[in-house]
C-alpha cells in the first residue's frame, strides 16, 4: 500500500508537470521563433538505483520513480510572409545570434527592429550580432540576402552572424524567445541556413495537438488522484480494523 502512494504520488507530480509545459507551449503560439517543451518521464536510473545493492532495502523501494524532465523541441516551425523589412526568417538549419546582458543567446524569432541608435535589435531591445558585432544600421532601404549580408542603399554594411548548436548539447531557455548552451556547443551555421527577408518563422506548436495532450494529461492527472485516495483509504481501515484483531 505505502508502495501505492508512492506511485501515485510521483503520477500526480510528473501530469502536474507535463500539464504545466502544455499549459506554457500554448501561451507561446504567437510568439515568432518560439520552440515549444516537450515533456519526458524517466524511471530507469532511479529503479537501478534501488536495486542495484540487492538488499531487502533495495527492494522495499516505491514500486515506480517518476523522474520529470523538459527538454526544448528545435524542429523549425512554418514560415509566413509579412512584407516587414525588418523581418527576418532562417530557412534551414540555424540561429539568429543575439548580446544580451549575461552574454551571447540565440533565436530564430527574426521580428526586428530599429532603436533610436541605429542597431538592430530584437523585440526585447537586444542588439542583433553581425560579424563585426552589434549591427547598426544607418540610410535607407534595407536589403538582406540570403547569405546574410546587409546592404543599405546598396551598400554592403556588415553580415549577419548566424550559428549552429552541436549535437548532444543541452539547451536552454532563458525568457524573450532566446535559448543558450554550453559554452564550446555552438558553431557556424552551414551553407543550408538561407535568410529570407520579409519573413517571419512561426512557433513550432500545434494547437489541437497541444490540446488533446492537455485533456490526455488532465485524465491520467485525475487517474492518479484516485488511486492515492484508493490507497490511503485501504491504509486507513488497515490501521483502524486490523490493529484491532
Amino acid at each position: 500500500m505505502i508502495r501505492g502512494l508512492y506511485s501515485s504520488a510521483n503520477g500526480l507530480l510528473a501530469e502536474s508537470t507535463r500539464n504545466d509545459v502544455i499549459a506554457a507551449n500554448l501561451a507561446g503560439l504567437s510568439v515568432p521563433g518560439f520552440r515549444r517543451d516537450i515533456a519526458t518521464v524517466t524511471s530507469f536510473g532511479p529503479i537501478l538505483d534501488y536495486t542495484a545493492g540487492g538488499t531487502a532495502a533495495g527492494l522495499a523501494g516505491p514500486s515506480a520513480i517518476l523522474n520529470p524532465a523538459v527538454t526544448v523541441d528545435l524542429l523549425p516551425g512554418a514560415i509566413r510572409a509579412t512584407g516587414n523589412r525588418l523581418d527576418l526568417a532562417l530557412d534551414g538549419p540555424g540561429y539568429f545570434s543575439v548580446q544580451t546582458k549575461n552574454g551571447e543567446a540565440y533565436t530564430r524569432g527574426g521580428a526586428f527592429r530599429i532603436d533610436s541608435a541605429g542597431r538592430l535589435v530584437t523585440s526585447a531591445g537586444d542588439p542583433v550580432l553581425g560579424a563585426a558585432g552589434p549591427i547598426v544600421l544607418r540610410g535607407g532601404q534595407v536589403e538582406v540576402m540570403e547569405s546574410g549580408d546587409i546592404l543599405v542603399d546598396g551598400a554592403r554594411v556588415d553580415r549577419l552572424k548566424l550559428a549552429d548548436f552541436a549535437p548532444g548539447f543541452q539547451v536552454a531557455k532563458i525568457g524573450s524567445g532566446l535559448l543558450r548552451v554550453a559554452a564550446g556547443s555552438v558553431q557556424p551555421a552551414g551553407p543550408m541556413a538561407r535568410v529570407r527577408q520579409g519573413y517571419l518563422e512561426e512557433a513550432n506548436v500545434n494547437a489541437v495537438s497541444e490540446l488533446a495532450a492537455m485533456i490526455s494529461s488532465l485524465r491520467s492527472f485525475e487517474a492518479s488522484q484516485r488511486a492515492l485516495q484508493a490507497n490511503d483509504q485501504t491504509l486507513e481501515k488497515a490501521i483502524s480494523e486490523v490493529g484491532r484483531v
